[in-house]
């Protein structure tokens, strides 16, 4: 038996899942192949989400997630998955509009339209430009960009329909006047020049590599996907015939799912830490 549902993320720090191709001291983020927008692998959701069940129920985490390479070298059967996390809105806090800082959420047209295939929702064509929730004359950095109003179609379909509480009276509410959608071209550069960024520094020793005379200051750029982002995932079970999971073991999970959780790497510094919610939470038996 196997079933389908969606699950969500809000950053509420900065994640940074590792990417190829680092350059120098510049620590790239994990990037699709096909868009180049940064996401959250399948792999690193599924590790971070079996820790914390293995915290909670060792039992629980080898039912859902298989047991681990014993020594005759055998491994359980998982009995559930979960896909890559995709963007989904993303905050740009050096927008202006009439003389005046804002903070919107932005999102294109490919990542609307996949995200309401994988929930089922009406889809509603958009326009070939800018549009959002508040028409004007929008400025990054030295770029000016137009944005047009909405139709009432258009937003209803947009919306999002699941948000956990903690979430309903203060991030729900804001994000709901305050989002635009680019075309693809545009927001792939924005995904390419305005990431979170942070220049951090170490001192090395000199063993380290550090020249003769002593220590050494060496400074590298991490990128991450900013706080405030909102992600969404697929996720769901592939039940085993003779022995599925429980109902216990399933609510263990959800509890998780739909709670605090940390994901990517740079934990030791606060990265990371997301809500997450998910529109299915009944067990599948």
């Amino acid at each position: 038996m196997s079933d389908f549902r969606v699950g969500y993320m809000y950053s509420l720090a900065p994640i940074h899942c590792g990417g190829e191709g680092d350059l120098g001291n510049i620590l790239e983020i994990a990037r699709e192949v096909h868009t180049n927008f940064p996401y959250v692998p399948g792999s690193s959701l599924r590790g971070s989400l079996r820790n914390e069940v293995e915290v909670q129920n060792q039992t629980a985490a080898e039912a859902l997630f298989g047991k681990t390479l014993d020594e005759k070298g055998q491994m359980g059967v998982h009995q559930v998955w979960f896909g890559d996390a995709r963007l989904l809105w993303i905050p740009m806090r050096t927008m202006s509009v009439h003389n005046r800082d804002v903070f919107i959420w932005v999102s294109c047209h490919s990542l609307i339209r996949d995200h309401a295939i994988v929930t089922g929702q009406k889809t509603e064509i958009l326009p070939n430009h800018t549009v959002g929730t508040r028409a004007g004359i929008y400025f990054v950095a030295d770029a000016r960009i137009e944005v047009k109003l909405l139709s009432d179609a258009q937003k209803q379909a947009i919306l999002l329909k699941s948000w956990p509480d903690s979430l309903q009276d203060t991030v729900k509410s804001v994000w709901e006047s305050n989002f635009i959608i680019l075309p693809d071209a545009d927001f792939q550069v924005l995904m390419e020049h305005s990431l979170w960024t942070q220049v951090r520094n170490k001192i090395q020793g000199k063993n380290d590599g550090a020249n003769q005379e002593g220590s050494a200051e060496v400074f590298w750029t991490d990128v991450c996907i900013p706080r405030d982002t909102i992600l969404y995932y697929p996720w769901g079970y592939s039940l085993l015939r003779n022995n599925p999971i429980t109902e216990e073991q399933h609510n263990c999970l959800v509890n998780i799912v739909k709670g605090l959780f940390q994901i990517g790497g740079q934990a030791n510094v606060g990265r990371g830490w997301v809500q997450g919610w998910t529109n299915h939470l009944t067990s599948p038996n």
